[in-house]
């Protein structure tokens, strides 16, 4: 083969610019919309609505559990009835209606519901952007990594957004009555992906007249010992990755409370993990061909673990203040790891896996043991493990944040173990799983 043969051949399996510009920016605003909300909304629920640790946990555990029916409905829809990009439309504009309407509620129960519908239409969309994205990707192995950063951009806009220009200067309980502003910003754009999703390349279903009901089929999969080991491996992960969003952003309001420093900046500190992010899924398209996807995936296992054994140390060791920053600001790097060689590459896998007829099924089922049910169980374990290190009320609230995070530490270690004992390091084929 010619070398100008060669160069052809390999522009055939690049997808276009102006497809990887349109998908890029769906990444942006399906992840704005999360990236407004999720860094501070433990510390809005706690400081502002004056939750319990239970009562928060709850909370968080809500905004997880509506996709635990997304297998048997969403994944059917989009395998064999609807357009991808139509039902992302509808979920998006449905659910920043409900943003909207969540930003004025302060009571328990309101909260509580409203939560638990948003998460029904909400979280499903995170597996079909992914869907759609590798259905139009030419080779998405490596180009997949570079869309799913500009989500990771997306996550981190609203941080700068709303710290420093909404809740800029304000302090104490005035800072604490404005924070509830995330969830106005999360609506509106979510509203703003609902248009954009209308212009998305049209993705039809792709049915296969021998498998009719596509999460029956999809749930077949889990015969194969690969997606077992994944699937099992990722619910535990999934209860450490909810225990982080958790417990970071009152974690750092402690550390920047024992510097004096009053002011909102949880968020914009918590954004250091998305910039480290972009590098990670930047090169993990590389790092999965170099090195497999079993050991870029233990490496995300051990990031979770090394995470958390850092924030432990920050008040157990207790250094001045600069110490303390320092330590929290490395522990919130190592989040590119986490999530780019983990969950990520988890989805590329499914996607290598998956049978074509299946792959929206597969990234819905799996997306539903990682984002719903392995995070609504962290919810509750997140609010009890802490209600368990905290003493006193009110003023005289004291957590022994040690602890808290030596918990997660621990766990996390053994999803590093058994991820690397009983996940293959060979990849499948679509020929190799269940027919």
């Amino acid at each position: 083969m010619t070398e100008g043969n060669a160069k052809a051949r390999e522009l055939q399996t690049r997808s276009s610019l102006s497809m990887m510009s349109r998908l890029s920016f769906m990444m942006f605003l399906q992840y704005f919309v999360q990236g407004a909300y999720q860094p501070v909304v433990t510390v809005y629920v706690l400081k502002t609505l004056h939750f319990t640790e239970s009562q928060a946990g709850a909370f968080s555990a809500m905004l997880s559990v509506g996709p635990l029916i997304a297998p048997f409905f969403v994944g059917q829809m989009v395998d064999r009835y609807f357009a991808t990009e139509r039902v992302l439309a509808v979920f998006h504009l449905l659910g920043g209606v409900l943003m909207l309407a969540l930003y004025t509620q302060t009571a328990f129960w309101p909260v509580i519901i409203l939560g638990t519908l948003y998460s029904v239409l909400y979280v499903p969309t995170m597996m079909l952007t992914n869907a759609l994205a590798f259905r139009h990707l030419r080779n998405r192995e490596l180009e997949f990594p570079w869309v799913r950063l500009f989500g990771t951009i997306g996550f981190m806009v609203p941080a700068y957004l709303v710290e420093f220009w909404w809740l800029w200067g304000l302090e104490g309980e005035t800072l604490n009555r404005a924070r509830g502003i995330v969830f106005a910003f999360s609506g509106i754009v979510g509203v703003v992906m609902a248009v954009y999703c209308m212009t998305l390349p049209k993705t039809p279903p792709e049915p296969n007249e021998t498998r009719k009901y596509a999460p029956g089929a999809a749930v077949q999969q889990l015969l194969t010992k690969h997606f077992l080991a994944l699937v099992v491996i990722s619910f535990f992960i999934a209860i450490a990755h909810k225990f982080f969003w958790f417990w970071n952003s009152p974690f750092l309001r402690a550390i920047l409370d024992s510097g004096g420093i009053e002011g909102a900046y949880e968020q914009s500190l918590s954004s250091i993990g998305q910039f480290c992010e972009i590098f990670v899924m930047a090169g993990l398209g590389f790092a999965i061909r170099r090195f497999g996807f079993k050991w870029t995936m233990v490496a995300g296992t051990i990031a979770y673990a090394v995470r958390c054994l850092m924030f432990a140390a920050v008040f157990s060791l207790d250094p001045a203040f600069s110490g303390k920053l320092a330590i929290a600001i490395i522990g919130q790097a190592l989040h590119g790891f986490c999530f780019g060689c983990f969950l990520a590459a988890g989805y590329m896998y499914v996607d290598k896996a998956a049978p074509s007829d299946l792959r929206g099924s597969m990234q819905t089922l799996y997306g539903t043991f990682v984002v719903a049910v392995g995070l609504f169980v962290g919810g509750f374990v997140s609010g009890e493990v802490g209600r368990l290190f905290s003493t006193g009320t009110g003023d005289s609230l004291t957590r022994d944040w040690t602890s808290i995070w030596l918990s997660c530490a621990a766990f996390s270690s053994v999803c590093v173990v058994l991820f690397a004992l009983f996940f293959p390091g060979r990849t499948p084929t679509e020929e190799s799983v269940v027919a």
